[in-house]
């Protein structure tokens, strides 16, 4: 998928697909995370049924986050981070691969063996914002 052909609703889709809400194993409890996946999700969610043009990415964020209401802080700080891996996959074709690849894995695995996503980052996966 080439970059200049890229809509939010693209890189959303992306990352719902992507396996990177999966709790990770951990022995400790993981209500934060679940909740802040949730949150994620949400906003995610919001970004297709949206559907804004690229230019228009940080203003729909912002109406997200006041759509959802308070408190806005959590909200806030997830929708930064779903703008920062927006901006990766516009700057890094690699990311959106990467992204593409881990959604085409998530959808091969079976499901009754899955615990959650293993806290590791693989050799192939890029750095966000790195080409």
């Amino acid at each position: 998928m080439e970059s200049s052909s890229l809509r939010p609703k693209d890189v959303a889709l992306l990352l719902l697909a992507s396996g990177d809400l999966l709790p990770r194993q951990r022995a400790r409890d993981q209500q934060s995370d679940i909740h802040g996946n949730a949150l994620k999700s949400s906003i995610l969610n919001e970004l297709i049924v949206l559907d804004p043009d690229p230019e228009q990415v940080e203003a729909t964020l912002e109406h997200i986050v006041e759509q959802l209401g308070p408190p806005t802080g959590p909200t806030r700080a997830v929708a930064v981070s779903v703008l920062e891996e927006w901006r990766a996959a516009c700057a890094s074709p690699a990311f959106v691969d990467w992204l593409l690849a881990q959604a085409v894995h998530e959808g091969l695995e079976p499901t009754g063996g899955r615990r959650g996503r293993k806290n590791r980052q693989t050799a192939e996966s890029p750095e966000p914002g790195t080409a």
